[in-house]
């Protein structure tokens, strides 16, 4: 009887059971490779579409009385609206090497943001960045024209 337990309870692998289970390892890996890869690959994509930040486009500078500029962008698209974007406006003086802010980041709802002249000088250069959350975007840039009439 102790003979028969011992049979049972031993069992020897031989190298031909060994390779199959290392060939079914393979054929999960494979599968999975092809299955799941590709669809986590899209997923990954579709977010880093999502987190790109477009640059500053279509910037018109208006004189909106003496004391104050009328600066209007173009309008972003509704998927980057939804993400609570802001505007970021700083300025670079002439002759000067460094940008002091202007506004902090400013929820748009009309696209245009109103910069008192006394910060932004004639001749200076403004530049304008979509904000969402911490991240920055490209930034666009515009020219305080020397003469006010040009406005």
């Amino acid at each position: 009887m102790t003979l028969l337990l011992t049979d049972a309870a031993t069992t020897s692998w031989t190298d031909a059971t060994w390779g199959k289970v290392v060939l079914a390892a393979v054929l999960v890996l494979l599968v999975n490779s092809v299955v799941f890869v590709p669809r986590r690959l899209i997923r990954m994509r579709k977010r880093r579409r999502q987190e790109v930040i477009p640059k500053v486009v279509g910037l018109v500078l208006s004189e909106l009385d003496e004391n104050y500029f009328q600066l209007q962008v173009s309008p972003t698209t509704s998927s980057f609206e939804d993400s609570g974007v802001r505007l970021a406006v700083a300025a670079q003086v002439p002759g000067g090497s460094g940008r002091h802010v202007v506004t902090e980041p400013t929820p748009v709802p009309q696209n245009t943001l109103v910069i008192p002249k006394d910060i932004a000088p004639p001749g200076s250069t403004l530049w304008v960045n979509w904000v969402v959350g911490d991240r920055v975007g490209p930034s666009g840039s515009i020219s305080v024209p020397e003469d006010p009439a040009t406005l």
